[in-house]
């Protein structure tokens, strides 16, 4: 008879090891934190095993290949993109055109739109050969051109050049679109100002301000359960030059290792993410690329080359974090994929995993997924009730300017199948930029994403959980006894939710969780006591009880937003654009403070006081305006 492997978990560890023995099972691998083993079964045996009370289930195929829910790629299918980095210099603007794959392209046709008082002067040229000239029109505002081009493109890399009459402000004044054959194109997009090494996210959830008082993550040990970790520098040492990657444990292989290969450069992105410790230039010593750049590392490789993962070396991933986290202090376990899920929450092996990690202290953080924007579109094992589910915003590249910043339609919608409110909390992931291996998938897949041989700027909630988890780092830093339910209870308590004038919510809880993640405001206003179905988890673990969500499903299979939320939520718009109107504040929490803490602030509190209550006023004079 033939033999499969299967993972056959049990209600109690010892009892399920009897049942084996007894059973002439072999064991390959112990999964103690699930009470699971895997091994080969025969069809006889297996049988058998059905029998028994004190088998719980057999799961089969944990040895095949599943994909996670990659990145976005607005570029889909075009053999040629254009770059989202460009250079300019004096009056020139340089747009490179890069292959994707071996294909070769036939440019087609260029449109193009700049302000009218730059004059309506412009030359193009593509690899330093003029173009024919164009005829724009003006209507007072804008001029704008379009030019038939039929160029063919067999080069891995193309340079376009436009010649205006005068220096050029900035790369998001022009407008460019190249269309090619097979109905594609591409369109250029916008910068930021200036275009340096900056990430940009850590003004933007509170975490700068918390470097200046050299708050660095020290001490707190970040797992990253993903692809693996290119050796750089501001990955493998701190800010002080000390090593800080404790451990590297392969999966695949179930071994600890010196060198983590990572085939994908996921995972390498993900690190640089939370915890690179570069900084933004020599001019700016005390601004980090991480968001925790003096934080323990610990990479964990279970996802291969394509990003896929085998159920086995997840379940592997995790027991190892569970024997290693005294020993480590594993306080933090990111977890940058979504999956659709293959059963109910509380069935699926790799979410039992996660649960149990929680309860021993480990803070789980996780993607909601880029499957949106349609509801119930949550990945596993975002869709866990108990851990930190992360959304995604986009700062539409203007980092100091919050009215702009919108949900996009990619980041997927709550609620879970079980009707969990989910994302928890959303967190800056458009064109999140960090390191990447060269050579790595990410570099071949997305060249126009590429701003150097080396680094890359990458859209999704995976790096949206990145950021989290560093920022949970130093949150623990300077709050080491805050449990995983505290650490999730003070991020949804004061995370700054997307508010209309009149007071609403611009974004339903289903698309923005409790709200945009600020690290200052998680230390100085919020809470620890929330209800997270805590009380009720031991009861879960045992297979007694499961936690079902307050959100139910109309007779069309829409989502109906609780009763007690209902009334606040305004217009909630459902387009991929900045809202009229929209501010990202802390209204709710500026209004709960005591007199006496606005009197006399605990020195914490005395860093944001201030913020707070201009806050307040913006908010109270937008909603006068309208």
């Amino acid at each position: 008879m033939g033999e499969s492997i299967y993972l056959v978990q049990g209600y109690d560890y010892r009892a399920l090891q009897e049942t084996l023995q007894s059973q002439s099972v072999s064991i390959q691998e112990e999964f103690s934190l699930i009470n699971a083993i895997t091994t080969t079964l025969t069809v006889n045996q297996r049988q058998a095993l059905e029998q028994d009370p004190r088998v719980a289930r057999i799961v089969d195929h944990i040895d095949t290949l599943d994909s996670s829910d990659d990145d976005t790629d607005p570029s889909h299918s075009c053999s040629y993109v254009g770059s989202i980095f460009t250079s300019i210099q004096g009056s020139r603007l340089t747009w490179p055109i890069l292959q994707k794959g071996r294909a070769s392209a036939t440019l087609e046709e260029l449109n193009l739109k700049w302000p009218a008082h730059w004059g309506s002067e412009l030359e193009i040229f593509l690899d330093g050969k003029p173009l024919p000239s164009i005829s724009p029109i003006s209507d007072g505002t804008h001029v704008s051109a379009q030019l038939s081009v039929s160029r063919e493109l067999i080069k891995s890399a193309h340079q376009l050049e436009l010649h205006f009459s005068y220096s050029l402000p900035h790369q998001s004044e022009v407008q460019a679109t190249l269309k090619f054959d097979n109905n594609c194109s591409t369109t250029l997009a916008k910068a930021y100002e200036i275009n340096n090494d900056d990430t940009h996210f850590n003004s933007l959830i509170g975490a700068s301000d918390l470097h200046q008082l050299g708050v660095l993550g020290q001490g707190v040990s970040i797992a990253i359960l993903d692809s693996g970790l290119w050796n750089h520098p501001s990955l493998q040492f701190d800010s002080k030059g000390k090593q800080r990657v404790l451990a590297r444990y392969d999966a695949t292989i179930a071994t600890e290792v010196d060198n983590l290969f990572d085939d994908s450069g996921h995972g390498t992105h993900m690190a640089s993410i939370a915890i690179n410790s570069a900084t933004v230039g020599p001019d700016r010593p005390g601004a980090y690329q991480g968001v925790a750049p003096d934080a323990h590392l610990i990479p964990i490789k279970a996802f291969d080359v394509n990003g896929q993962a085998r159920l086995l070396h997840l379940l592997r991933a995790l027991q190892w974090v569970a024997d290693n986290r005294e020993r480590l202090n594993i306080r933090i376990l990111n977890l940058s994929f979504a999956s659709r899920p293959r059963w109910p929450y509380w069935l699926d092996p790799v979410n039992q995993a996660i649960i149990r990690l929680w309860q021993q202290g480990i803070v789980a953080v996780a993607s909601v997924g880029n499957s949106g924007p349609d509801p119930m579109s949550v990945g596993a094992p975002a869709n866990i009730p108990y851990i930190i589910s992360v959304g995604a915003v986009t700062d539409s590249w203007t980092p100091t300017d919050q009215s702009d910043d919108f949900v996009p339609l990619f980041s997927s919608q709550g609620p879970s199948p079980l009707g969990h409110v989910k994302p928890d909390i959303v967190s800056p992931g458009g064109h999140i930029e960090g390191l990447t291996r060269p050579g790595s998938t990410l570099t071949t897949d997305h060249p126009d994403f590429m701003k150097s041989h080396d680094r890359i700027a990458m859209t999704g909630t995976s790096q949206a959980a990145a950021v989290v988890s560093g920022a949970i780092a130093l949150l623990l830093q300077l709050e080491p006894e805050l449990t995983p339910d505290q650490v999730k209870c003070r991020l949804m308590s004061s995370a700054h939710p997307a508010l209309l004038p009149d007071g609403t919510l611009a974004y339903s809880p289903l698309k923005q969780g409790s709200g945009l993640i600020n690290i200052s405001s998680a230390l100085t206003v919020g809470d620890n006591d929330c209800d997270n179905g805590q009380d009720q988890l031991a009861l879960e673990i045992k297979g007694e009880i499961f936690f079902t969500g307050p959100v139910e499903l109309d007779d069309q299979s829409r989502p109906v937003i609780p009763e007690n939320l209902r009334g606040m939520l305004g217009d909630d718009p459902a387009h991929d654009a900045p809202s009229q109107g929209v501010a990202w504040g802390v209204k709710a929490h500026v209004e709960r403070l005591s007199k006496q803490e606005l009197d006399a602030p605990s020195d914490i509190q005395t860093i944001w006081i201030e913020r707070y209550l201009s806050e307040l006023t913006r908010l109270k004079a937008g909603q006068n305006v309208h």
